[in-house]
């Protein structure tokens, strides 16, 4: 359970100094207060989760089916905008409240819902699950922020810290990913997760991959990787943009505006999963590999890593909880659901040991936050000018 108050009261209220030199005894009770938080949400795990992502994937399918229909038969204007709002809906509560959370093992502990375990589940997504669990799970959310460890600090050929060295390509980078990268975000993930950027790197770059982390391929072989990216945006590809908008046409209706129709919708869900993602990670600052050697130090890393924003419960399921993005990074194999409540004990955390618990009073000043960040990191870095150092060693 809780840490006891007075022994956490008498180490705060010890002289700087022998901080210091406590360094160690810190990292230890930090490492309590939170395992004892992800314990006791764990011991919360029963019917309520599973009735969630049921009631989820029920909603899923009535947003498809409204969206599929009002596109395949609408009459006007208003029926088009509507059916691409439902199928937006549809594409983006599989990928993100549904298919990334499940992704994380969230729902491993249930097995009445095998269809939603993480070795089971197949993803409404152009990404392959098997890349995306071992980039995005098993480097990005273990060396987050870490450079050239986690292959998500630097996205593609994005750069975001001085560190990395700089090409003339990034004065483009604003424009490159706000209009060209963040529309087809999922499926460049795919990409990333089985190594492509890092091939296009090499070639393209002087200095190759340098500042960038490599992705384990676990040894396949690039014919492999391409058969599995293939596979996984052609699933996608073949639904929205053949599929739907031939049966419109052997129906007597347009393909032309079913197909359109699914594009919006998809771009948008592009967009809105690429915003929601980037503007909570990397505008903080790098970590040292040192923070893996405790796991205190980690899970002040992760503090030092994320930044939330707020918004409501109801709008954190559009995006996928990862508004609270300090919980996910915290506690990835919890169920999002729970993230709004443990947010609350894990702010008392912070408090208690004086540790900043960052969050943006809204998704745009994430935003803005971000692409600042893109602009800045567009020109070369000034000669003395370097970042790193985590803020919590």
């Amino acid at each position: 359970m809780f840490i006891n108050v007075l022994r956490i009261n008498r180490f705060m209220t010890t002289s700087p100094s022998v901080v210091a030199s406590d360094a160690d005894t810190r990292l230890d009770l930090i490492e309590q207060e939170f395992e004892a938080i992800k314990q006791r949400y764990r011991a919360k795990l029963g019917a309520d989760d599973v009735a969630y992502i049921r009631s989820l994937r029920r909603k899923s399918r009535i947003c498809e089916l409204l969206g599929r229909g009002l596109l395949w038969i609408s009459p006007g204007p208003l029926t088009f905008a509507l059916g691409v709002g439902f199928v937006w809906l549809h594409r983006n509560l599989e990928a993100i409240e549904i298919g990334h959370n499940v992704l994380h093992g969230q729902y491993d502990y249930f097995p009445e819902i095998p269809q939603f375990h993480s070795h089971n589940f197949k993803w409404k997504a152009p990404v392959d699950e098997e890349g995306w669990r071992r980039e995005h799970n098993g480097q990005h959310h273990v060396y987050t922020n870490v450079y050239e460890k986690d292959p998500d600090l630097n996205h593609g050929l994005l750069r975001t810290n001085d560190l990395t060295p700089w090409q003339p390509s990034h004065r483009y980078q604003v424009p490159l990913y706000l209009f060209g990268v963040y529309p087809t975000m999922l499926y460049r993930f795919n990409g990333q997760n089985l190594g492509f950027a890092q091939e296009y790197r090499a070639q393209a770059f002087p200095t190759g991959n340098q500042g960038y982390a490599l992705v384990d391929t676990e040894g396949a072989t690039q014919q492999q990787l391409q058969q599995r990216h293939r596979r996984s945006i052609g699933r996608v590809l073949f639904k929205e943009y053949l599929l739907f908008p031939a049966l419109a046409a052997l129906t007597g209706y347009s393909a032309l505006k079913v197909a359109l129709g699914n594009m919006l919708a998809d771009a948008i869900n592009n967009y809105w999963i690429a915003f929601t993602i980037q503007a909570t990670h990397f505008t903080e600052p790098l970590q040292p590999e040192q923070a893996l050697q405790h796991k205190g130090r980690w899970y002040l890393s992760q503090l030092d890593s994320s930044v939330n924003f707020k918004g409501s419960r109801r709008m954190s399921i559009l995006w996928g909880h990862l508004n609270y993005q300090i919980e996910h990074h915290l506690f990835p194999d919890i169920p999002s659901r729970h993230y709004p409540d443990m947010a609350k004990e894990v702010k008392a955390v912070c408090a208690r040991y004086n540790i900043p618990y960052k969050c943006n009073p809204g998704w745009g000043k994430a935003i803005r936050n971000f692409v600042g960040v893109m602009w800045k990191y567009s020109f070369p870095p000034a000669r003395s000018g370097s970042q790193g150092g985590a803020h919590h060693d």
